[in-house]
């Protein structure tokens, strides 16, 4: 006997015993009691506790002979998974194909009253596939911190912010309760999504930066329109306490509170130079009003008047805007003193002790009487000697012009080598002033040094005995020295001549050939004789 006849013997020993035994409706609190004994015989196991009311029902879910119906009948009941698959959202409608197949491929029943029929893996549920993909700080929720009411279906649970979010409302419900209008899902703290322009208000320059809270105090979200006045939040920050009324932007703007764009070219005084860079309080001082400023360069700058008032108020003649201390002033072209050298360097008041208009003298002496090293009142002609170039500088002086031209060393020497303590005038000529502690003659050879010296180096000499005298040196004469001859505190003059005199100890005739020994012996050697 195969499957198919034994199926259909079944069926028709039910048929017959059918009739005969009769269910009997029950007061039972079981849904099952309330079975017969064929749908008892036919029913594969217990529904869910959630399906238990249609256990006697089972047309609720099944068409007799036509498992087709099965999936219209379950929608009949689940109309919100109908909704869902029809319209392609929700779990069941994003599942595609898949999701148009029997509902019996997922979710199996009769199998007992605690039988999870709904098959959800928490660990591997896609949550992009609901009605709330889960973005930014959602992703790392337990789902629990969600779906933590075992009374509410998953798919029911509240999707709107403030659902969740009520106690983390600081707004206390002042806003609405579209929280997605201005925080977002990665950071709840972050609420710069809100388009601020979208209000009465557009949020310019610093304005961006700022907090909400630093507008919106306690929570007021709703403002008349002079409460948009930068007066209205920043009248603690106006130095101007007032003055300048409350038209704030027409000096400041948006993009910094201490960035002013007042355009001061357009009044009576405008801004140039440095004037361009200073702050506003310089000239305008708090609680004054904007016309109260000086417009005048004394009118600001008294205290910095170095001069005391005693040059008068024009200083624009000397100075200019650019910087105080750059000075305009031409001495060369507006005075009759030419400005040279180390001149061009000093300070105005160097001079200019008194009043510009004070009598100044004209002559070196007249300012540089305390530089004078000379203190001789027969040297107040500067200018031969110094320049302007370099008080210590005395290349103008030509002393060549002088009566003692230098040549030689005395070039090189310094001025004070000569001129001692400073004295120009009386200056001795000679060559022994100078140089009487270095004469070795002691004086012996006369106080004319150039006889035998020459500028040039004191210790080569150049004086010719054979032309110079008449006293010409040959023979052994020639290689004495000048003092075997000359001696000491004696004048060249004095020097004698005569052979016996110089000789008188190598003659060895005791004086009887008399003193003129050349008349035997000569030059060349005192032992040599020519006369035959």
């Amino acid at each position: 006997m195969n499957k198919s006849i034994c199926i259909w013997f079944l069926l028709l020993v039910t048929a017959c015993i059918m009739p005969n035994v009769q269910a009997q409706e029950t007061d039972n609190t079981t849904p099952s009691q309330g079975l017969s004994v064929r749908q008892k015989i036919l029913m594969p196991g217990p529904l869910i506790e959630g399906h238990a009311e249609y256990e006697t029902q089972c047309e609720v879910c099944h068409s007799s002979f036509d498992k087709t119906q099965l999936t219209t009948l379950c929608l009949d009941c689940h109309t919100e998974i109908a909704d869902d698959r029809n319209s392609d959202m929700g779990f069941h409608g994003k599942m595609g194909a898949a999701s148009k197949d029997s509902c019996q491929m997922c979710h199996k029943e009769h199998k007992g009253r605690d039988a999870d029929i709904v098959g959800l893996h928490e660990g591997t549920f896609d949550h992009d596939a609901t009605r709330f993909p889960l973005e930014g700080g959602h992703e790392v929720l337990a789902c629990v911190s969600c779906h933590d009411d075992d009374s509410i279906k998953h798919r029911d649970t509240p999707s709107q912010c403030i659902d969740c979010h009520k106690e983390d409302d600081v707004h206390n419900g002042a806003t609405g309760e579209q929280c997605d209008t201005c925080h977002r899902d990665t950071n709840w703290q972050d609420a710069k999504v809100f388009d601020h322009s979208t209000t009465d208000y557009s949020l310019n320059g610093s304005h961006k930066e700022v907090s909400c809270n630093s507008c919106h105090i306690a929570q007021k979200y709703e403002f008349e329109e002079n409460e948009m006045a930068c007066v209205s939040c920043h009248l603690a920050a106006d130095v101007h306490g007032g003055s300048n009324g409350k038209e704030c932007e027409e000096c400041h703007s948006e993009k910094s509170w201490d960035s002013v764009k007042f355009d001061h070219s357009e009044t009576e005084f405008p801004l140039i130079g440095k004037h361009d860079d200073i702050p506003c309080l310089a000239c305008h001082k708090p609680g004054d009003e904007a016309t109260d400023a000086p417009k005048t360069c004394n009118g600001c700058h008294e205290n910095d008047d170095a001069h005391l008032g005693r040059n008068g108020t024009q200083c624009d003649t000397c100075h200019n805007t650019e910087t105080w201390s750059d000075i305009l002033f031409d001495h060369n072209k507006d005075t009759d003193y030419i400005l040279t050298g180390k001149h061009e360097e000093v300070t105005c008041t160097q001079c200019h002790v008194g009043a510009l208009d004070d009598l100044l003298p004209r002559d070196c002496a007249g300012c540089h009487q305390a530089d004078d090293v000379h203190h001789n009142p027969d040297m107040k002609v500067c200018g031969l000697c110094h320049s302007t170039q370099g008080w210590k500088s005395t290349n103008l002086f030509d002393h060549d012009f002088t009566v003692f031209p230098l040549i030689g060393m005395h070039r090189i020497v310094p001025c004070q080598s000569c001129h001692i303590n400073n004295q120009f005038a009386a200056i001795e000529l000679e060559c022994n002033e100078c140089h009487n502690a270095d004469d070795v003659h002691e004086s012996s050879l006369s106080d004319n040094c150039a006889l035998c010296h020459t500028p040039n180096a004191w210790n080569p000499w150049q004086f010719d005995h054979d032309t110079q005298t008449e006293y010409p040196l040959d023979g052994k004469h020639e290689g004495l020295s000048c003092d075997e001859c000359h001696l000491p505190n004696t004048q060249p003059e004095d020097t004698t001549q005569v052979c016996g005199n110089c000789h008188q100890s190598q003659d060895i005739h005791n004086g009887e050939f008399g003193l003129q020994c050349g008349r035997c012996h000569s030059t060349t050697g005192f032992f040599e004789l020519y006369i035959r």
